[in-house]
């Protein structure tokens, strides 16, 4: 007597592996897949326009800048100086090493276009006028921050007091114990200074280092 094979009735292979789940699956997939090329262009947008913006070619663009901050910036040793070290303008103002801190900067930027547009800052002569104030705001960053931007260049502990001037090496020594930021005694050191600064005391034989 011959027996009659029954066909299986369990899912096929096909019906169980990975091949099915794809298919069963496909929408979310392809939504993950747009959300990722999508989130991964806004992201290399958003860098590169930051990059972009980080540089003093741009910066001076604006024929404000160009036309007086720029000129003092060229005259200082950030610009040029006897061991070939060059600071451009995003390296004292924008925040380094931090993103979320330059996202924040460049994010207040658009306080800064509205006053050009609209408030008649595309002038020259209007921008000086506010410029004292303008300063006082940048040196309240910086003493907000410990000189921050400064200090990625500049450290106490780096230094070699044999090497500086005497005056120099003393007012480093007195600031170090106090971890003091660089801007309380270098204000104008790149830019026009608009502090206004107590009498000179009487000349010494003592080196003063300006």
């Amino acid at each position: 007597m011959s027996q009659t094979t029954l066909p299986a009735t369990g899912p096929s292979p096909d019906e169980t592996g990975w091949r099915a789940w794809v298919v069963r699956h496909w929408r979310y997939l392809a939504f993950a897949f747009g959300g990722a090329v999508l989130g991964w262009g806004v992201f290399a947008t958003w860098v590169s326009a930051i990059e972009y913006t980080s540089r003093t070619e741009f910066c001076i663009t604006c024929h404000v800048m160009g036309d007086t901050v720029y000129p003092e910036y060229k005259k200082s040793s950030h610009f040029a100086n006897q061991f070939g070290v060059h600071a451009g303008c995003p390296d004292c103002h924008v925040p380094q090493y931090n993103w979320i801190l330059e996202t924040q900067a460049k994010i207040a930027t658009v306080g800064e276009l509205y006053a050009f547009f609209f408030q008649g800052m595309d002038k020259v002569e209007n921008f000086e006028k506010v410029r004292p104030e303008l300063a006082k705001e940048v040196w309240g960053k910086f003493a907000a921050s410990n000189a921050r931007e400064c200090r990625h260049c500049h450290d106490y502990s780096s230094m070699i007091p044999e090497q500086q001037k005497p005056s120099a090496r003393s007012k480093h020594a007195d600031a170090a114990k106090i971890n003091e930021n660089c801007v309380e005694c270098h204000k104008g050191i790149t830019h026009k200074n608009f502090e206004v600064k107590a009498a000179a005391p009487a000349p010494t034989d003592f080196d003063v280092d300006e």
